[in-house]
């Protein structure tokens, strides 16, 4: 990329995206949503910024990561002594001094200054004399002025100070190692870098030599020529020598020993050259030099050497510019509509193949300006008109827009194919859309580009024109997201990270095609992959729930309704703090009539899911609690067939196993008797299933809760409503209890006694803390029926723990052989659950076409008043 002016691009069209209303058709958070589009591997990063139409508008290109072709670090010397003041100006003939000569696009003093730019020069003085009003206004106006530090050292339009003389008035700027850059040469940033790295080691100073162009036609009288002696050190340094090695290419690191040398020569005589400060001092302190080895420099003293450069465009072997300067469309003033504000917003998208991201120079003055990221957007087409494609070009199977109501559904019943996005792929260069800002309007659908940051984010897919040369491609889009002040969204406190697990989310695409009311279909595909976090959650989970049967059957002569009642509330004591820190760090869910409905259902499902459990461990084995209260996952299968959704092969077959594995092993009649162990009986096995429709419904339930609550918190109100439902059932199965700590009927009896508060610590910080937020957390990742399934292998492991702790006898053929067909059913299920991909209409998410960004008149006021 090298410097130069572009012209911007200007949308055919563009529309308006809801990233809220888009949110919510797919399921997904905002943050899930943006951050699986900024995945795709043709994002690339972009900023926009509000500008007066017609402004020019540099940018620059900051490197992403370490590359070969970058400077690698920081030169030793970042100090400059750019000198511009001397009689010999102008070449023969020309008013124009030379550091103002135009080469490409722009001067030999803004070529200079880019190349110190990116050679990392922190410093920069200029010496100024003839000429120095244009040349201070020419390097004012420049894009790279504001980046750098400049100072100008103005010695007056009449100053008698020849080149060398005139390095004195810069005496009292310079205490350590600087450059000296004549203002008539460009240099390449390598050359720079390399020079103010050069280790001096004690030498007054270190010339540039170009040993490559001894004895070539074209240079000034006044080029220095340079003798060489041993180890790296100048022989001999003048512009007289009849014998020489190299010439002096006019860059020259020196230390602040250099300024005596000046003085002492100023008193000597008038005029005098920097070649002889540098003798006076060679003697004693030695003189090095560096050659340039081929890389790229240039001079302009001379009109041969002038008309060399232009000839050979020299310029254009420099290392590439930082910058870019995008030029906006002009409108004619009766083409305006009344509510164009005169404004456009520029968004400048880099490259996908460039290590580097365009970003705004000077950004610090511009009022609206914007980060974010571009992505492609594929083609949905007609399956008929997709016929003839090569190479599998349709990236899902053809698929019907889903069943509904709404418009932009019942105007999509033709199947789509998919193809996949190219523009941004294919594209080498950057390039800059430039989009006219509107006055903001009472339309609800016109989305606002101000509320980035806000709760409502809005993205916008643009429409791009069609090259004449190629009409028969396909209209090609692309979306334009914004991710508020910073290119990434904003981070989560600390709770809200440990508290929140990494999303399963892989890549988020969009596909749109255009409608004969002038709206756009969008279809939004989501894949997914389970983390490795996710499973190894599911597996803590599934250990710690299946050792509360043990654990509970440990606490003897208590009655089961009452250990439930002793774990929700001891629970409490652990979960309430974490949800208290919740709120104040990340407020409170808004309290809608679907969420106490949900949280109601939740809650009462979960009561009778554990009590009726709890229930029959005292009247059937465990083994068997654990297969009969976990069938409902044949609960919800059945449920989604009844509704009319399809129910995929693998889950069918996979539950159907499992559930054939429960009812082989209920079959199972052990020969060995205990007094500590219960039998099984059918009436126990009979309450276990009823408590599956509790399952079925608390898992349910707790999956469309949780992306809206955080864990500790939707735990937390579960837990509160079940344990003040265990006060009715007392009353109605009449269960004795009393408001104190007896070990059998107190409701803090579970801090009677040292062995049954630490059975009771390890039920709350395994059993609940690592089973059931662990249980309720991966439902993030797995559907109900996934985790349903799981659950079916608890009483395998229950089993395991409970004849260790000698309360469970050695299950018998019917119990191993269920255990493993439930194994089994289980690995179908969650294998085939490790990724997916989903395609969902999300038509109702965008907007009519829009003819430009909608601005707020407060934004505009504000861009208006830094101008």
């Amino acid at each position: 990329m090298e410097g130069r002016v572009i012209e911007t691009d200007v949308p055919s069209k563009l529309y308006a995206l809801n990233l809220r209303k888009l949110s919510e058709i797919s399921r997904l958070s905002e943050r899930e949503l943006v951050e699986g589009m900024y995945n795709a591997d043709d994002a690339v990063d972009m900023q926009g910024v509000v500008v007066n139409r017609g402004d020019q508008v540099p940018f620059e290109a900051i490197g992403k990561s370490p590359d070969s072709t970058v400077i690698p670090s920081t030169p030793t010397v970042t100090q400059v002594l750019v000198t511009a003041a001397s009689s010999t100006m102008c070449l023969d003939g020309s008013d124009t001094p030379k550091c103002l000569l135009v080469l490409g696009e722009y001067t030999v003093i803004e070529h200079i200054l880019a190349q110190l730019y990116v050679a990392g020069m922190e410093r920069i003085v200029i010496l100024i004399s003839y000429f120095g009003f244009e040349i201070m206004q020419t390097i004012k106006n420049s894009f790279l002025y504001p980046k750098m530090n400049i100072t100008f050292l103005n010695l007056g339009d009449e100053t008698p100070y020849g080149h060398a003389r005139a390095l004195l008035s810069a005496r009292e700027m310079f205490s350590t190692p600087f450059l000296i850059h004549t203002a008539d040469h460009i240099f390449d940033k390598t050359i720079l870098h390399r020079l103010a790295s050069f280790q001096l080691h004690g030498s007054v100073a270190c010339v540039l030599v170009d040993s490559e162009i001894v004895g070539i036609s074209g240079l000034p009288d006044t080029a220095g020529k340079v003798q060489y002696g041993v180890d790296g050190n100048v022989r001999r340094i003048g512009r007289h020598l009849k014998q020489y090695d190299a010439i002096d290419a006019g860059l020259f690191l020196v230390t602040d020993r250099i300024f005596a040398a000046l003085e002492l020569l100023a008193y000597e005589k008038p005029k005098f050259s920097l070649a002889e400060a540098l003798n006076v001092l060679r003697p004693t302190f030695g003189l090095k030099y560096m050659d340039v080895l081929n890389e790229v420099w240039l001079s302009v003293e001379t009109k041969e050497q002038l008309d060399r450069a232009i000839e050979n465009d020299t310029i254009l072997s420099l290392s590439p510019w930082p910058v870019i300067v995008a030029k906006d469309m002009t409108v004619e003033e009766g083409c305006r509509s009344a509510s164009d504000t005169g404004k456009s917003v520029f968004l400048a998208v880099s490259a996908t193949d460039d290590d580097s991201s365009l970003r705004l120079v000077d950004a610090s003055d511009t009022g609206a300006i914007f980060e974010g990221f571009v992505v492609g957007v594929d083609q949905l087409e007609d399956e008929y008109a997709a016929e003839g494609l090569t190479e599998n070009t349709p990236l899902l199977k053809p698929i019907s827009s889903p069943k509904g109501s709404s418009t932009s559904r019942r105007q999509s019943t033709s199947k789509l194919v998919r193809k996949r996005s190219s523009y941004l792929e294919t594209s080498e260069e950057p390039f800059v859309l430039s989009i006219p800002v509107q006055t903001r309007t009472q339309a609800s659908n016109v989305l606002s580009i101000d509320t980035f940051d806000n709760a409502e984010r809005n993205a916008y897919i643009i429409e791009l024109a069609k090259s004449p040369t190629t009409p028969s491609i396909a209209q090609q889009y692309i979306l334009a997201v914004s991710g508020g002040s910073d290119p990434n969204l904003k981070k989560h406190t600390l709770l809200r990270q440990l508290s929140s697990l990494p999303t399963d989310v892989t890549n988020v695409a969009l596909g749109a095609t255009e409608l004969h009311d002038g709206r756009l279909q969008v279809q939004v595909l989501v894949e997914r992959r389970v983390p490795a976090i996710g499973y190894i959650l599911l597996v803590m989970a599934l250990f710690a729930i299946s050792s509360m049967g043990v654990a509970f059957n440990l606490q003897h002569d208590v009655d089961p309704f009452l250990k439930l009642f002793w774990r929700s509330s001891a629970s409490m004591l652990v979960l309430v703090p974490l949800s208290v820190v919740s709120i104040l760090q990340n407020g409170s869910p808004p309290l809608t009539i679907r969420l106490v409905l949900l949280l109601s259902t939740s809650s009462i499902a979960h009561a009778l899911f554990l009590m009726t459990f709890l229930w029959s461990l005292s009247h059937t084995s465990i083994s068997h609690a654990y297969i009969f209260n976990n069938c409902h996952s044949l609960l919800l299968v059945l449920g989604r067939v009844s509704i009319g959704n399809q129910v995929p092969k693998h889950e069918l077959i996979g539950t159907g196993i499992g559930i054939v594995g429960g009812v082989l092993a209920a079959f199972d009649q052990s020969l060995i008797q205990a007094s500590n162990i219960v039998r099984v009986s059918a009436s126990g096995d009979f309450v276990a299933l009823l408590g599956a429709i509790g399952g079925a419904l608390y898992l349910t339930s707790v999956k469309k809760i949780r992306r809206d609550v955080d864990v500790p918190l939707l735990i937390t109100a579960i837990f509160g409503l079940t344990t003040l439902f265990h006060f009715p059932v007392f009353a109605l199965l009449q269960i004795p209890y009393d408001f104190s700590t007896d070990s059998k009927i107190g409701l803090f009896g579970w801090t009677a006694s040292v062995h049954t508060a630490l059975i009771e610590l390890y039920i709350v910080l395994i059993c609940t803390v690592v089973g059931t937020l662990g249980y309720v957390g991966v439902l993030k990742y797995f559907d109900p029926i996934v985790i349903s399934i799981v659950m079916l292998a608890e009483p395998i492991l229950a089993c395991f723990f409970g004849v260790l702790l000698h309360v469970e006898v050695i299950p018998g053929m019917y119990t191993i052989a269920g255990a493993l067909l439930i194994l089994f059913g289980t690995y179908l299920v969650v294998k085939k659950n490790t990724s997916s991909t989903e395609v969902i209409n999300a038509t109702d998410a965008m907007s009519a076409s829009v003819k430009g960004f909608d601005i707020p008149p407060s934004n505009l006021a504000a861009s208006h008043a830094k101008e």
